[in-house]
């Protein structure tokens, strides 16, 4: 695996944490970056107080000189642990896909991995990202209404990734990934604890390193990325529309998730 595209389509549940997590917590071998490629993004620069213009900006008009064979590694800046990133200029940012900035990335990494954080993917957003990463993660809160969201994006999700897209929830919930999963139809990853502390130490806020070292946060992300790395998150063949397991969800038994005015049928989930 070379690209791993990291996304949400509702609200903001950590996409840009959870991309750094995953990249210092990958169990393979070879160099690893995030890639912030998040239309409004902008983030890690400002919370890690690094330069805006080294970065995909930069890249671009190197790119431009050079084609996509442009070495990367000028380009890039370090968090404090040592990450490495490739950090965005912010919404300005030019378009990767004309540019052959998404080219440069893939040819990089070819014997590592880039995390991909796509931020909130809307119907038209970043999908050229999508179609080049070996395997995504749409990351959700666990509410009735990220369900319901996830299951409304989840076609088309699952078509411009050919089914290699798999589910994470963060956070405090009603329900959890193997929950959501089976309502919209995307393999469950895991889930992802709530901690305050230690999401506020991934995210540059705080320093107090050894605090997210022994978090539930940290193990978390580990068992996900294990995941992602034996298996590359693709969705089982033949999986059919709204089951991770090749069942019928309707025939489930708990708790329903919301009404969806758009299918008569309330769908059941299984209880934790």
């Amino acid at each position: 695996m070379s690209l791993l595209g990291v996304l949400s389509v509702k609200g903001a549940p950590g996409v840009t944490t959870l991309s750094c997590l995953l990249a210092a917590t990958w169990p393979g071998t070879g160099p690893v970056v995030v890639v912030e490629a998040d239309p409004a993004g902008g983030d890690l620069a400002a919370r890690f107080r690094l330069s805006s213009t080294l970065g995909r900006t930069s890249l671009a008009a190197a790119v431009r000189r050079g084609g996509a064979s442009t070495p990367v590694g000028p380009h890039l800046q370090h968090l404090p642990g040592g990450l490495d990133v490739l950090v965005s200029g912010g919404p300005g940012d030019p378009d990767d896909a004309e540019l052959g900035v998404i080219g440069a990335v893939d040819l990089a990494w070819t014997d590592g991995l880039a995390v991909i954080d796509l931020g909130r993917v809307a119907a038209d957003d970043r999908p050229e990202w999508l179609a080049r990463c070996h395997a995504s993660v749409l990351v959700v809160n666990g509410d009735p209404a990220a369900a319901l969201h996830a299951r409304a994006h989840a076609a088309r999700l699952q078509d411009v990734t050919d089914g290699r897209l798999g589910i994470v929830v963060v956070g405090p919930g009603s329900h959890d990934s193997a929950e959501v999963g089976g309502f919209a139809g995307i393999r469950p990853l895991g889930d992802i604890p709530f901690d305050a502390e230690a999401a506020a130490v991934a995210s540059g806020a705080s320093s107090a390193g050894r605090r997210l070292e022994r978090s539930a946060l940290l193990a978390a992300v580990r068992r996900v990325a294990g995941q992602l790395e034996a298996t590359g998150a693709q969705a089982e063949p033949g999986l059919p529309a709204g089951s991770a397991d090749g069942g019928d969800v309707r025939r489930r038994t708990g708790p329903a998730m919301p009404d969806d005015p758009t299918d008569p049928v309330r769908p059941q989930v299984g209880v934790r």
